[in-house]
């Protein structure tokens, strides 16, 4: 099976960027309630949540090269905007990197609404692009529903490491969103045609699936009874969930769509 790990990393890497960035937004505009040195505290810990969006998305753009047959020729991925939701994906999240570096170096207010509009666009440009039609199992929103829930999760546990926002409800509720989306759509699959129920009995017969959503339960449960002082072990617990989960959503599916009628 083809596990397409420069897309797992590409995608998970991303995902995590756009997620920091979105509750680094929030922080900032908090911020204007906030006293000269509660805001100066949180100015320094939201800098170096940009700067590590900054290195996610850039190592995750990096990553996707290796998936193309030419990575030198990357830069023509872009050459088709009007028609290709993966040139407009590519270009987005290029964007968003190079906002992210400069929030990083000089945070605005607007500059960091900005960043995380254009992060939110960038999973809207993945979700379509991992969603073609020959695809049936795939090819509606789940993408994009993972996709965001994803975004959510990771970057509500990291946003709050230095404990100056407590976001462990957003957290709960994206994580186990997470884990309730990934159970269903298997299960709504088996009802489906030959290529859903040959992706829904890959998924639910993989460990890594299994393995990954019990990782995501358990950061669920870490945050229940420790609280927002379980940040970090819950942003582990959930990175390695959506890691193992999500090379059966690219490995799975598309393996089935590849193989269909071809001996296994």
């Amino acid at each position: 099976m083809n596990y397409e790990f420069p897309l797992v990393i590409f995608t998970v890497l991303t995902q995590f960027a756009v997620g920091l960035a979105l509750f680094a937004a929030f922080k900032s505009l908090s911020c204007a309630g906030s006293t000269a040195k509660e805001c100066e505290d949180i100015s320094a810990w939201r800098s170096k949540d940009w700067f590590a969006a900054f290195l996610l998305a850039a190592f995750g753009l990096g990553a996707s090269m290796f998936h193309l047959a030419q990575p030198l020729r990357a830069m023509e991925a872009l050459g088709n905007l009007s028609v290709s939701w993966l040139s407009r994906e590519g270009l987005i999240f290029g964007l968003f990197t190079v906002l992210a570096l400069v929030n990083a170096l000089r945070e605005s207010r607007c500059l960091a609404v900005l960043a995380a509009l254009c992060g939110l666009a960038g999973i809207v440009a993945q979700g379509m692009t991992y969603a073609p039609a020959a695809m049936p199992a795939v090819s509606n929103g789940v993408p994009m529903l993972i996709f965001m829930l994803t975004a959510l999760a990771l970057g509500s546990s990291a946003g709050q490491v230095n404990g100056s926002h407590d976001f462990s409800t957003a957290f709960r509720v994206s994580s186990a969103s997470l884990v309730a989306v990934l159970l269903i759509v298997p299960c709504l699959w088996t009802s489906g045609g030959t290529v859903m129920q040959a992706s829904a009995a890959l998924w639910m017969q993989s460990w890594m699936f299994w393995a990954g959503l019990g990782l995501t339960t358990l950061a669920f449960i870490v945050s229940l009874r420790a609280g927002a002082e379980a940040a970090m072990p819950c942003l582990l617990l959930v990175l390695g969930g959506v890691a193992l989960t999500r090379i059966i959503v690219f490995g799975g599916v598309v393996h089935t769509a590849v193989n269909l009628g071809m001996p296994y």
